[in-house]
Protein backbone atom coordinates (compact mmCIF):
# COMPACT_ATOMS: atom_id res chain seq x y z
CA UNK A 1 0.00 0.00 0.00
CA UNK A 2 1.08 3.49 -1.04
CA UNK A 3 2.36 5.84 2.10
CA UNK A 4 -0.24 8.51 0.88
CA UNK A 5 -0.94 11.98 2.47
CA UNK A 6 -3.91 12.36 4.22
CA UNK A 7 -5.88 14.32 1.34
CA UNK A 8 -5.86 11.36 -0.99
CA UNK A 9 -7.18 9.03 1.65
CA UNK A 10 -10.78 8.93 -0.06
CA UNK A 11 -10.42 6.60 -2.90
CA UNK A 12 -11.81 3.60 -1.73
CA UNK A 13 -9.81 0.80 -4.54
CA UNK A 14 -6.26 0.51 -3.59
CA UNK A 15 -3.25 2.34 -5.04
CA UNK A 16 0.13 1.89 -6.25
CA UNK A 17 3.30 4.51 -6.53
CA UNK A 18 5.12 5.49 -9.99
CA UNK A 19 8.50 6.31 -8.61
CA UNK A 20 9.92 6.80 -12.11
CA UNK A 21 8.17 7.68 -15.53
CA UNK A 22 6.20 5.54 -16.84
CA UNK A 23 7.50 6.44 -20.80
CA UNK A 24 11.57 6.68 -20.46
CA UNK A 25 12.29 5.83 -16.83
CA UNK A 26 13.04 8.92 -15.17
CA UNK A 27 13.10 9.24 -11.78
CA UNK A 28 14.11 12.80 -11.67
CA UNK A 29 10.44 14.55 -11.58
CA UNK A 30 8.51 17.40 -10.01
CA UNK A 31 5.12 18.41 -8.59
CA UNK A 32 2.93 19.67 -11.31
CA UNK A 33 -0.52 19.63 -9.44
CA UNK A 34 -1.68 18.24 -6.53
CA UNK A 35 -5.55 18.08 -5.05
CA UNK A 36 -6.87 17.29 -8.50
CA UNK A 37 -10.14 16.03 -7.97
CA UNK A 38 -12.38 14.40 -10.68
CA UNK A 39 -14.34 17.64 -12.04
CA UNK A 40 -14.90 15.80 -15.16
CA UNK A 41 -17.02 13.46 -14.45
CA UNK A 42 -17.81 13.70 -10.59
CA UNK A 43 -17.01 9.62 -10.13
CA UNK A 44 -14.13 9.09 -8.85
CA UNK A 45 -13.71 10.22 -5.17
CA UNK A 46 -10.33 10.78 -3.79
CA UNK A 47 -7.77 13.64 -4.77
CA UNK A 48 -4.61 12.96 -7.16
CA UNK A 49 -0.99 14.48 -7.57
CA UNK A 50 0.66 15.06 -10.82
CA UNK A 51 4.12 14.93 -10.97
CA UNK A 52 6.35 16.49 -14.42
CA UNK A 53 9.23 13.67 -15.56
CA UNK A 54 12.26 16.07 -15.56
CA UNK A 55 13.90 13.77 -18.58
CA UNK A 56 10.94 13.55 -21.60
CA UNK A 57 8.20 15.92 -20.11
CA UNK A 58 5.38 13.74 -19.64
CA UNK A 59 2.68 14.37 -17.08
CA UNK A 60 1.50 11.48 -14.72
CA UNK A 61 -0.61 10.41 -11.60
CA UNK A 62 1.69 9.74 -8.68
CA UNK A 63 0.19 7.72 -6.42
CA UNK A 64 -2.31 6.19 -9.02
CA UNK A 65 -5.34 3.70 -8.68
CA UNK A 66 -4.35 -0.01 -8.99
CA UNK A 67 -5.85 -1.97 -12.10
CA UNK A 68 -8.42 -4.12 -9.55
CA UNK A 69 -9.67 -0.81 -8.33
CA UNK A 70 -9.18 1.60 -11.59
CA UNK A 71 -13.07 0.45 -13.07
CA UNK A 72 -14.42 2.45 -9.89
CA UNK A 73 -13.68 5.54 -11.98
CA UNK A 74 -15.63 4.39 -14.65
CA UNK A 75 -18.91 4.26 -13.43
CA UNK A 76 -20.41 6.89 -15.00
CA UNK A 77 -18.23 7.20 -18.05
CA UNK A 78 -19.19 7.81 -21.78
CA UNK A 79 -19.40 4.05 -22.61
CA UNK A 80 -21.39 3.53 -19.51
CA UNK A 81 -24.31 5.51 -20.99
CA UNK A 82 -23.96 3.17 -24.04
CA UNK A 83 -26.32 4.03 -26.88
CA UNK A 84 -26.87 3.04 -30.80
CA UNK A 85 -25.69 5.27 -33.27
CA UNK A 86 -29.05 7.56 -33.70
CA UNK A 87 -30.11 9.18 -37.19
CA UNK A 88 -30.27 12.75 -37.86
CA UNK A 89 -33.36 14.37 -36.73
CA UNK A 90 -34.83 17.99 -37.52
CA UNK A 91 -34.37 19.93 -40.67
CA UNK A 92 -31.19 21.86 -40.20
CA UNK A 93 -29.45 18.52 -38.96
CA UNK A 94 -30.69 16.44 -41.90
CA UNK A 95 -29.50 19.63 -44.21
CA UNK A 96 -25.97 19.06 -42.82
CA UNK A 97 -26.17 15.52 -43.00
CA UNK A 98 -26.69 16.08 -46.72
CA UNK A 99 -23.57 18.14 -47.30
CA UNK A 100 -21.33 16.00 -45.16
CA UNK A 101 -22.42 13.10 -46.97
CA UNK A 102 -21.67 14.88 -50.28
CA UNK A 103 -18.57 16.19 -49.44
CA UNK A 104 -17.56 12.49 -48.03
CA UNK A 105 -18.62 10.85 -51.49
CA UNK A 106 -16.56 13.31 -52.93
CA UNK A 107 -13.60 12.65 -50.77
CA UNK A 108 -13.54 9.21 -50.06
CA UNK A 109 -15.75 7.38 -53.11
CA UNK A 110 -18.32 6.36 -51.01
CA UNK A 111 -21.62 6.16 -51.83
CA UNK A 112 -23.67 7.58 -48.33
CA UNK A 113 -27.07 8.66 -48.60
CA UNK A 114 -28.90 11.31 -48.15
CA UNK A 115 -26.56 13.32 -50.63
CA UNK A 116 -26.57 15.90 -53.60
CA UNK A 117 -23.32 15.90 -55.91
CA UNK A 118 -23.49 19.69 -55.92
CA UNK A 119 -23.18 19.77 -51.98
CA UNK A 120 -20.13 18.24 -52.02
CA UNK A 121 -18.62 21.20 -53.84
CA UNK A 122 -20.46 23.66 -51.98
CA UNK A 123 -19.12 21.78 -48.76
CA UNK A 124 -15.48 23.66 -48.53
CA UNK A 125 -17.38 26.84 -48.41
CA UNK A 126 -17.63 26.06 -44.56
CA UNK A 127 -14.47 25.87 -43.84
CA UNK A 128 -14.88 24.08 -40.41
CA UNK A 129 -17.01 21.66 -40.78
CA UNK A 130 -14.77 20.56 -44.41
CA UNK A 131 -11.64 20.52 -41.90
CA UNK A 132 -13.51 18.22 -39.88
CA UNK A 133 -14.69 15.85 -42.58
CA UNK A 134 -11.55 15.62 -43.84
CA UNK A 135 -10.15 14.46 -40.54
CA UNK A 136 -12.68 11.90 -40.13
CA UNK A 137 -10.84 8.90 -41.65
CA UNK A 138 -7.85 9.07 -39.62
CA UNK A 139 -5.91 9.34 -42.31
CA UNK A 140 -7.07 6.02 -43.64
CA UNK A 141 -8.41 6.59 -46.65
CA UNK A 142 -11.11 4.13 -49.18
CA UNK A 143 -10.37 0.57 -49.37
CA UNK A 144 -12.94 -0.30 -51.67
CA UNK A 145 -11.80 -3.70 -53.82
CA UNK A 146 -9.04 -4.26 -51.51
CA UNK A 147 -8.63 -6.26 -48.56
CA UNK A 148 -7.55 -4.13 -45.63
CA UNK A 149 -7.87 -4.25 -42.09
CA UNK A 150 -8.23 -2.36 -39.02
CA UNK A 151 -8.10 -2.76 -35.47
CA UNK A 152 -9.40 -0.08 -33.97
CA UNK A 153 -8.22 -0.17 -30.20
CA UNK A 154 -10.86 1.39 -27.80
CA UNK A 155 -13.52 1.05 -30.01
CA UNK A 156 -16.59 2.66 -28.05
CA UNK A 157 -19.99 1.92 -29.62
CA UNK A 158 -18.13 1.88 -33.10
CA UNK A 159 -18.71 4.86 -34.60
CA UNK A 160 -15.14 4.89 -36.05
CA UNK A 161 -15.63 1.39 -37.23
CA UNK A 162 -19.04 1.81 -39.15
CA UNK A 163 -17.23 4.89 -40.76
CA UNK A 164 -14.44 2.72 -41.59
CA UNK A 165 -16.81 -0.17 -43.24
CA UNK A 166 -18.46 2.44 -45.59
CA UNK A 167 -14.99 3.26 -46.62
CA UNK A 168 -14.37 -0.76 -47.64
CA UNK A 169 -12.15 -1.42 -45.05
CA UNK A 170 -12.67 -4.97 -42.78
CA UNK A 171 -12.99 -3.86 -39.35
CA UNK A 172 -11.72 -5.12 -35.86
CA UNK A 173 -12.03 -3.78 -32.06
CA UNK A 174 -10.55 -4.24 -29.15
CA UNK A 175 -13.27 -2.64 -26.18
CA UNK A 176 -12.66 -3.10 -22.73
CA UNK A 177 -16.79 -1.72 -22.00
CA UNK A 178 -19.24 -4.69 -22.61
CA UNK A 179 -22.64 -2.78 -23.42
CA UNK A 180 -20.02 -0.14 -25.78
CA UNK A 181 -18.68 -3.67 -27.36
CA UNK A 182 -21.86 -5.33 -28.11
CA UNK A 183 -23.21 -1.76 -30.01
CA UNK A 184 -19.83 -2.15 -31.91
CA UNK A 185 -20.48 -5.61 -33.56
CA UNK A 186 -23.56 -3.99 -34.60
CA UNK A 187 -22.03 -1.90 -36.56
CA UNK A 188 -20.25 -4.46 -37.93
CA UNK A 189 -16.89 -5.10 -36.00
CA UNK A 190 -15.59 -8.32 -34.83
CA UNK A 191 -14.40 -7.14 -31.22
CA UNK A 192 -11.36 -9.42 -30.34
CA UNK A 193 -10.73 -8.58 -26.79
CA UNK A 194 -11.03 -5.89 -24.10
CA UNK A 195 -7.62 -4.95 -24.57
CA UNK A 196 -4.97 -5.13 -27.21
CA UNK A 197 -2.58 -7.09 -25.33
CA UNK A 198 -5.91 -10.33 -25.38
CA UNK A 199 -5.91 -10.16 -28.99
CA UNK A 200 -4.28 -13.72 -30.04
CA UNK A 201 -1.04 -14.41 -31.58
CA UNK A 202 -2.97 -15.64 -34.47
CA UNK A 203 -3.63 -11.99 -35.58
CA UNK A 204 0.06 -10.99 -35.48
CA UNK A 205 0.49 -8.69 -38.67
CA UNK A 206 -2.57 -9.12 -40.18
CA UNK A 207 -3.65 -5.52 -39.70
CA UNK A 208 -3.32 -2.96 -42.37
CA UNK A 209 -3.97 -0.16 -39.67
CA UNK A 210 -4.35 0.16 -36.31
CA UNK A 211 -6.08 3.54 -34.67
CA UNK A 212 -6.03 4.36 -30.73
CA UNK A 213 -8.84 7.45 -30.22
CA UNK A 214 -7.83 8.55 -26.39
CA UNK A 215 -6.59 5.24 -25.24
CA UNK A 216 -2.85 5.93 -24.52
CA UNK A 217 -3.77 8.30 -21.95
CA UNK A 218 -5.92 5.41 -20.05
CA UNK A 219 -3.06 2.76 -20.17
CA UNK A 220 -0.79 1.91 -17.01
CA UNK A 221 2.23 1.03 -19.88
CA UNK A 222 1.61 2.76 -22.85
CA UNK A 223 5.05 1.16 -24.27
CA UNK A 224 3.67 -1.97 -23.74
CA UNK A 225 0.89 -0.85 -25.83
CA UNK A 226 2.53 0.20 -28.43
CA UNK A 227 4.32 -3.20 -28.46
CA UNK A 228 1.54 -5.08 -29.30
CA UNK A 229 0.15 -3.35 -31.72
CA UNK A 230 3.82 -3.14 -33.43
CA UNK A 231 2.98 -7.08 -33.23
CA UNK A 232 -0.48 -6.85 -34.97
CA UNK A 233 -0.06 -4.61 -38.06
CA UNK A 234 1.94 -5.94 -40.90
CA UNK A 235 5.28 -4.63 -42.40
CA UNK A 236 4.54 -0.92 -43.55
CA UNK A 237 1.54 -0.78 -41.36
CA UNK A 238 -0.12 2.65 -40.31
CA UNK A 239 -0.65 3.43 -36.49
CA UNK A 240 -2.78 6.25 -35.96
CA UNK A 241 -3.24 7.97 -32.27
CA UNK A 242 -4.83 11.26 -30.55
CA UNK A 243 -4.22 12.07 -27.22
CA UNK A 244 -4.66 15.18 -24.94
CA UNK A 245 -1.49 17.71 -25.14
CA UNK A 246 0.22 18.14 -22.14
CA UNK A 247 1.96 21.46 -23.90
CA UNK A 248 -1.29 22.94 -25.08
CA UNK A 249 -2.86 26.29 -25.14
CA UNK A 250 -5.71 24.94 -23.15
CA UNK A 251 -3.65 23.58 -20.57
CA UNK A 252 -1.61 27.30 -20.16
CA UNK A 253 -5.28 28.72 -19.79
CA UNK A 254 -7.15 26.62 -17.89
CA UNK A 255 -4.08 24.66 -15.24
CA UNK A 256 -6.01 22.63 -12.81
CA UNK A 257 -9.44 22.85 -14.66
CA UNK A 258 -8.46 22.04 -17.92
CA UNK A 259 -11.11 19.24 -19.40
CA UNK A 260 -7.58 17.06 -20.94
CA UNK A 261 -5.84 16.30 -16.93
CA UNK A 262 -9.16 14.21 -16.08
CA UNK A 263 -7.96 12.68 -13.23
CA UNK A 264 -7.68 9.12 -12.35
CA UNK A 265 -8.82 8.28 -15.71
CA UNK A 266 -5.68 9.78 -17.39
CA UNK A 267 -2.33 8.04 -16.13
CA UNK A 268 -0.10 9.82 -18.50
CA UNK A 269 -0.57 12.90 -20.41
CA UNK A 270 1.96 13.26 -23.72
CA UNK A 271 3.45 15.95 -25.56
CA UNK A 272 4.10 15.80 -29.14
CA UNK A 273 7.90 15.06 -28.24
CA UNK A 274 7.34 12.05 -25.78
CA UNK A 275 4.72 10.64 -28.40
CA UNK A 276 7.23 10.31 -30.67
CA UNK A 277 9.86 9.37 -28.41
CA UNK A 278 7.73 6.49 -27.13
CA UNK A 279 6.78 5.14 -31.17
CA UNK A 280 10.78 5.51 -32.07
CA UNK A 281 11.52 3.07 -29.10
CA UNK A 282 8.84 0.79 -29.91
CA UNK A 283 10.41 0.22 -33.23
CA UNK A 284 8.23 2.49 -35.37
CA UNK A 285 9.64 5.22 -37.73
CA UNK A 286 8.57 7.82 -40.09
CA UNK A 287 6.29 9.60 -36.84
CA UNK A 288 5.00 12.80 -37.99
CA UNK A 289 2.25 14.92 -36.71
CA UNK A 290 -1.08 15.68 -38.24
CA UNK A 291 -3.13 18.71 -39.02
CA UNK A 292 -4.20 19.61 -35.34
CA UNK A 293 -7.92 19.02 -34.85
CA UNK A 294 -10.04 21.92 -33.84
CA UNK A 295 -11.70 21.16 -30.51
CA UNK A 296 -10.85 24.08 -28.53
CA UNK A 297 -14.36 25.30 -28.72
CA UNK A 298 -15.57 22.12 -26.66
CA UNK A 299 -13.08 21.71 -24.51
CA UNK A 300 -12.60 25.34 -23.29
CA UNK A 301 -16.52 25.27 -22.47
CA UNK A 302 -16.40 22.10 -20.30
CA UNK A 303 -12.72 23.67 -18.37
CA UNK A 304 -14.90 26.70 -18.31
CA UNK A 305 -17.33 25.23 -16.26
CA UNK A 306 -14.73 22.94 -14.09
CA UNK A 307 -13.46 26.40 -13.25
CA UNK A 308 -16.60 27.65 -11.94
CA UNK A 309 -17.15 24.87 -9.85
CA UNK A 310 -19.19 22.56 -11.71
CA UNK A 311 -18.95 19.07 -12.86
CA UNK A 312 -18.01 19.41 -16.98
CA UNK A 313 -19.71 16.72 -18.68
CA UNK A 314 -23.24 16.80 -16.39
CA UNK A 315 -23.37 20.40 -15.63
CA UNK A 316 -21.96 22.47 -18.67
CA UNK A 317 -25.35 23.22 -20.21
CA UNK A 318 -25.69 25.65 -17.16
CA UNK A 319 -22.86 27.63 -17.57
CA UNK A 320 -23.41 31.77 -16.75
CA UNK A 321 -23.60 33.30 -20.19
CA UNK A 322 -20.55 35.50 -19.45
CA UNK A 323 -18.81 32.34 -19.13
CA UNK A 324 -19.87 30.64 -22.58
CA UNK A 325 -19.05 34.00 -23.78
CA UNK A 326 -15.36 33.91 -22.11
CA UNK A 327 -14.77 30.52 -23.03
CA UNK A 328 -15.75 31.22 -27.04
CA UNK A 329 -13.20 34.36 -26.67
CA UNK A 330 -10.64 32.45 -25.71
CA UNK A 331 -10.79 29.37 -27.89
CA UNK A 332 -10.79 31.64 -30.97
CA UNK A 333 -7.36 33.25 -29.09
CA UNK A 334 -6.05 29.66 -29.05
CA UNK A 335 -7.24 28.50 -32.37
CA UNK A 336 -4.81 31.78 -33.90
CA UNK A 337 -2.05 30.07 -31.51
CA UNK A 338 -2.23 26.99 -32.39
CA UNK A 339 -1.88 28.15 -36.26
CA UNK A 340 1.28 29.65 -35.17
CA UNK A 341 2.83 26.90 -33.49
CA UNK A 342 0.84 23.76 -34.28
CA UNK A 343 2.47 21.76 -31.09
CA UNK A 344 0.30 24.17 -28.95
CA UNK A 345 -2.91 22.39 -29.84
CA UNK A 346 -5.30 20.61 -27.64
CA UNK A 347 -4.12 17.20 -28.85
CA UNK A 348 -1.65 15.75 -29.98
CA UNK A 349 -2.30 13.48 -33.26
CA UNK A 350 0.19 11.19 -34.76
CA UNK A 351 0.80 8.64 -37.64
CA UNK A 352 3.71 6.20 -37.66
CA UNK A 353 4.64 3.08 -39.39
CA UNK A 354 5.87 -0.39 -39.30
CA UNK A 355 8.96 -0.95 -41.28
CA UNK A 356 8.46 -2.64 -44.25
CA UNK A 357 10.23 -6.04 -44.36
CA UNK A 358 13.44 -7.03 -44.57
CA UNK A 359 14.94 -3.23 -43.29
Amino acid sequence: MYDLPSHASLWPGGLEAVPQCPLCGESRRTVELDKLSDETFGAAPGTWISKRCLGCGVMYLDPRPDPASIHLAYRNYYTHDAQPVTPHRGLLARARNVLGNSYRNRLFGTDLHPSLPIAGWIAPLFRKTAARIRQEDRGLGGAHGVDRRLLDVGCGRGEFILWARQLGWRCYGVEIDGAAAALARQCGGEILGSRVQEVSRAHDVFFDAITLSHVIEHVYDPLDLLGHCWRLLRPGGYLWIETPNSESVGYEVYGRHWRGLEPPRHLVLFNTSALRMSLERTGFERARTLEPRDAAGRLFLLSEAMRNGLIAERDQYVLAPEAVAHATATARRARAATRRDPRRSEFVTMVAYRPPAGK
